[in-house]
C-alpha cells in the first residue's frame, strides 16, 4: 500500500480506540484549524497542518512524499542513528525494507509530543475528576514535559534517514490507544478480584510472557498479590507518564488499582502513601501490544512483512 494509505489507517484506527468521548477529539481538531487560522507570518507558514485532520501529534511520516509503495516494513519501539545504518546494511545484505517505523516520536512529533499529553485529562473524568481538575492538574505537567523536550536534538535519527533515503515515520499514540483500551475491555469484562488475578490476565497475553522472557514481564509495585483489585484504571495513552497529582485524586475518585506501562519513583512513593494497587504491566512490551493490535487492523487491508528491530516483535492475533 501507499505510505500515506498506510499514515491515514493508522490514524482512522487510533480514533476508533481513543478511550476520551468523540466530542473531545472533535473538539482538539477544532483548536487546531482555530490556531491556523489565527496564525500570520512565519507561525503560518511553518505550522503543521497535519494537526488540521490528524489530533495525535507524536504520529508523523517523517521522510517520505507519501506515494511510496510499502510492502516491507522494519519497526522498532526506538529508533536511533544505529537503527537506521542497520536498516541500510540490512538492505546493502539483500532485505528489502520500504520504510522504517519509530513507535517512539522522532522529529517534529517529538518536539511536539507534549500536545498529545492533553488527552489525560478527559479521560481521568471518565473515573470521576472533574473537568477544571483534570486539566489544572495537568497543565503543569505538559509544561514540564514540554521545557524537558524542547532541548532535545529532535531529528538526529531523521537526519540519518534522509542522508540514507529511507522513508521514515513514528508511530505512538495510535498504539498507545490501542493497548489501553485492550487492556480495559479485557479487564473490565474480566472483573479480577484480586491482584494476583490482574498478574494472571496479563501475563496470559503473548506479549507480556515475551517480556517475562527477558525479566520485563508484569510485576506488582504497590500492594500484595492478595489485596482485593477493586476498580481498575489502565493509564497508558497520553504521551507520557501524567503528574503525581493524579494518584490521590483519582484514589478519592474510587480507584483501587492502576495498572501503566512504567512509574516514576516519585509516583510510587506517592501511590504507596494513598495505599493505591500498582500494577506495572511493562514498557517495551505494553507497546508492543499496542502495535501489533493496530498492525492486525492495518493487514486487513493488505499484509506486510515486518524486519523487528529494537524491542518490538510481530504478534499476529
Amino acid at each position: 500500500m501507499k505510505l500515506k494509505t498506510l499514515y491515514e489507517l493508522i490514524v482512522k484506527k487510533a480514533i476508533k480506540e481513543d478511550p476520551r468521548p468523540k466530542s473531545a477529539i472533535d473538539e482538539s481538531l477544532k483548536r487546531a484549524r482555530s490556531e491556523y487560522r489565527r496564525a500570520t507570518g512565519p507561525d503560518k507558514r511553518y505550522f503543521d497542518k497535519e494537526r488540521l485532520t490528524n489530533p495525535y501529534s507524536d504520529t508523523r511520516i517523517l521522510n517520505g512524499t507519501g506515494n511510496e509503495e510499502i510492502r516491507n516494513v522494519m519497526i522498532g519501539i526506538d529508533i536511533d542513528v544505529g537503527e537506521v545504518l542497520l536498516a541500510d546494511r540490512l538492505r546493502e545484505k539483500g532485505t528489502k525494507i520500504d520504510l522504517i517505523i519509530s513507535h517512539h516520536p522522532n522529529g517534529r512529533a517529538y518536539a511536539q509530543l507534549y500536545d498529545v499529553m492533553n488527552i489525560q485529562p478527559s479521560i481521568w473524568e471518565k473515573y470521576g475528576l472533574k473537568k477544571k481538575v483534570a486539566e489544572g492538574i495537568m497543565k503543569e505537567r505538559v509544561q514540564e514535559v514540554f521545557r524537558g523536550v524542547l532541548p532535545r536534538n529532535h531529528t538526529q535519527s531523521l537526519d540519518a534517514a534522509k542522508l540514507l533515503k529511507i522513508p521514515f515515520m513514528c508511530c505512538h499514540t495510535p498504539s498507545d490507544n490501542c493497548v489501553t483500551t485492550h487492556l480495559q475491555k479485557i479487564l473490565d469484562s474480566k472483573k479480577p478480584k484480586k491482584l494476583k488475578n490482574v498478574l494472571a490476565i496479563l501475563k496470559s497475553i503473548p506479549e507480556y510472557k515475551e517480556g517475562m522472557k527477558v525479566g520485563a514481564g508484569p510485576v506488582l509495585f504497590a500492594g500484595k498479590e492478595t489485596d482485593d483489585a477493586g476498580k481498575i484504571f489502565v493509564d497508558m495513552t497520553g504521551g507520557t507518564s501524567g503528574p503525581d497529582k493524579l494518584i490521590p485524586r483519582i484514589s478519592q475518585a474510587g480507584v483501587n488499582t492502576l495498572v501503566s506501562m512504567h512509574c516514576r519513583e516519585s509516583a510510587y512513593k506517592l501511590a504507596k502513601t494513598e495505599f493505591m494497587n500498582l500494577v506495572i504491566a511493562g514498557h517495551i512490551s505494553s507497546d508492543t501490544l499496542g502495535l501489533n493490535l493496530l498492525f492486525d487492523e492495518i493487514e486487513k487491508k493488505e499484509k506486510l512483512k515486518f524486519i523487528e528491530c529494537s524491542g518490538f516483535k510481530r504478534i499476529r492475533r
